[in-house]
Protein backbone atom coordinates (compact mmCIF):
# COMPACT_ATOMS: atom_id res chain seq x y z
CA UNK A 1 0.00 0.00 0.00
CA UNK A 2 1.35 3.46 -0.95
CA UNK A 3 2.10 6.03 1.73
CA UNK A 4 -0.01 9.14 0.97
CA UNK A 5 0.14 12.58 2.53
CA UNK A 6 -3.18 14.19 3.33
CA UNK A 7 -3.36 17.95 3.09
CA UNK A 8 -4.67 19.63 6.22
CA UNK A 9 -6.91 22.63 5.74
CA UNK A 10 -4.97 25.89 5.59
CA UNK A 11 -1.57 24.23 5.06
CA UNK A 12 0.17 23.48 1.81
CA UNK A 13 0.94 19.84 1.27
CA UNK A 14 4.71 20.31 1.38
CA UNK A 15 4.74 22.54 4.51
CA UNK A 16 6.68 19.92 6.44
CA UNK A 17 9.65 20.46 4.12
CA UNK A 18 9.81 24.23 4.63
CA UNK A 19 11.87 25.28 7.64
CA UNK A 20 10.62 28.76 8.53
CA UNK A 21 13.41 29.33 11.07
CA UNK A 22 16.03 28.87 8.39
CA UNK A 23 14.59 31.80 6.44
CA UNK A 24 14.15 34.21 9.34
CA UNK A 25 16.65 37.04 9.36
CA UNK A 26 19.53 36.27 11.67
CA UNK A 27 21.16 38.86 13.89
CA UNK A 28 24.09 40.45 12.16
CA UNK A 29 26.68 43.01 13.10
CA UNK A 30 27.30 46.14 11.07
CA UNK A 31 30.68 47.86 11.15
CA UNK A 32 30.06 51.39 12.40
CA UNK A 33 33.49 52.82 13.15
CA UNK A 34 37.18 51.98 12.98
CA UNK A 35 39.05 54.14 15.47
CA UNK A 36 41.54 53.99 18.34
CA UNK A 37 41.25 54.42 22.09
CA UNK A 38 41.40 58.07 23.15
CA UNK A 39 43.06 58.90 26.47
CA UNK A 40 44.89 55.57 26.69
CA UNK A 41 47.94 57.25 28.24
CA UNK A 42 45.81 58.47 31.18
CA UNK A 43 44.45 55.00 31.98
CA UNK A 44 47.28 52.61 31.09
CA UNK A 45 50.95 53.29 31.92
CA UNK A 46 52.67 51.55 29.03
CA UNK A 47 56.07 52.22 30.66
CA UNK A 48 55.19 49.92 33.57
CA UNK A 49 55.37 46.13 33.39
CA UNK A 50 51.66 45.85 34.20
CA UNK A 51 50.63 48.32 31.49
CA UNK A 52 52.93 46.75 28.92
CA UNK A 53 51.54 43.28 29.74
CA UNK A 54 47.98 44.57 29.39
CA UNK A 55 48.65 46.07 25.95
CA UNK A 56 50.44 42.88 24.84
CA UNK A 57 47.39 40.82 25.91
CA UNK A 58 45.04 42.95 23.77
CA UNK A 59 45.72 41.14 20.51
CA UNK A 60 43.66 41.63 17.33
CA UNK A 61 40.23 40.07 17.77
CA UNK A 62 40.10 40.62 21.54
CA UNK A 63 36.65 41.79 22.60
CA UNK A 64 36.24 45.14 24.35
CA UNK A 65 33.21 46.51 26.18
CA UNK A 66 31.65 49.92 25.56
CA UNK A 67 29.80 51.76 28.32
CA UNK A 68 27.86 54.97 27.93
CA UNK A 69 29.24 57.53 30.43
CA UNK A 70 26.32 59.95 30.82
CA UNK A 71 27.85 61.62 33.91
CA UNK A 72 31.05 62.70 32.16
CA UNK A 73 31.50 66.43 32.78
CA UNK A 74 33.85 66.95 29.82
CA UNK A 75 31.86 65.21 27.09
CA UNK A 76 28.09 64.66 27.08
CA UNK A 77 28.48 61.86 24.49
CA UNK A 78 31.31 60.00 26.30
CA UNK A 79 31.67 56.25 25.73
CA UNK A 80 34.13 54.37 27.93
CA UNK A 81 36.20 51.54 26.44
CA UNK A 82 36.99 48.68 28.86
CA UNK A 83 38.46 45.20 28.78
CA UNK A 84 36.18 42.22 29.43
CA UNK A 85 37.33 42.26 33.07
CA UNK A 86 36.24 45.94 33.36
CA UNK A 87 39.69 47.52 33.22
CA UNK A 88 39.15 51.03 31.85
CA UNK A 89 41.31 51.76 28.80
CA UNK A 90 40.01 55.15 27.69
CA UNK A 91 37.22 56.53 25.52
CA UNK A 92 35.85 56.62 22.00
CA UNK A 93 37.24 59.94 20.77
CA UNK A 94 34.91 62.92 21.21
CA UNK A 95 35.33 63.70 17.51
CA UNK A 96 33.57 60.46 16.52
CA UNK A 97 31.31 59.39 19.41
CA UNK A 98 28.05 61.36 19.18
CA UNK A 99 26.16 59.14 16.74
CA UNK A 100 27.11 55.94 18.57
CA UNK A 101 26.21 57.52 21.94
CA UNK A 102 22.80 58.57 20.64
CA UNK A 103 22.15 55.06 19.31
CA UNK A 104 23.27 53.56 22.65
CA UNK A 105 20.85 55.90 24.44
CA UNK A 106 18.14 54.68 22.07
CA UNK A 107 18.87 51.07 23.09
CA UNK A 108 21.09 49.79 20.29
CA UNK A 109 23.74 47.23 21.27
CA UNK A 110 27.38 47.65 20.24
CA UNK A 111 30.39 45.33 20.32
CA UNK A 112 34.04 46.30 19.94
CA UNK A 113 37.12 44.30 18.95
CA UNK A 114 40.82 45.13 18.87
CA UNK A 115 42.19 45.62 15.33
CA UNK A 116 45.56 45.23 13.69
CA UNK A 117 47.58 48.45 13.87
CA UNK A 118 46.89 50.51 10.72
CA UNK A 119 49.52 51.63 8.26
CA UNK A 120 51.07 54.90 9.42
CA UNK A 121 49.93 57.99 7.52
CA UNK A 122 52.13 59.02 4.60
CA UNK A 123 52.40 62.63 5.74
CA UNK A 124 51.12 65.09 8.32
CA UNK A 125 48.24 66.23 6.09
CA UNK A 126 46.90 62.67 5.80
CA UNK A 127 47.26 62.18 9.56
CA UNK A 128 45.20 65.35 10.25
CA UNK A 129 42.56 64.28 7.73
CA UNK A 130 42.11 60.68 8.93
CA UNK A 131 42.87 60.71 12.66
CA UNK A 132 41.43 62.63 15.57
CA UNK A 133 44.12 64.31 17.68
CA UNK A 134 43.01 62.36 20.77
CA UNK A 135 43.27 58.88 19.21
CA UNK A 136 46.19 56.75 20.37
CA UNK A 137 46.88 54.16 17.68
CA UNK A 138 48.66 51.87 20.13
CA UNK A 139 45.21 50.34 20.53
CA UNK A 140 43.04 50.51 17.38
CA UNK A 141 39.60 48.90 17.47
CA UNK A 142 36.39 48.51 15.49
CA UNK A 143 32.86 49.11 16.73
CA UNK A 144 30.00 46.97 15.43
CA UNK A 145 26.26 47.55 15.93
CA UNK A 146 24.00 44.56 16.43
CA UNK A 147 21.28 44.72 13.78
CA UNK A 148 18.19 42.69 14.68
Amino acid sequence: MADYQIQESGKPLRSGFFDRDAFRQKNRSLLVLKTAVAGLCFHVDDNSDEGHALLEALTPGTQLHLFRDTDNEHDQWAITVCTTDNRELGYVTRFKNETIARLMDYGKVFHAYVDEPPEPPKDAAEARRTRAPTEDYKLPFSIYMEDN
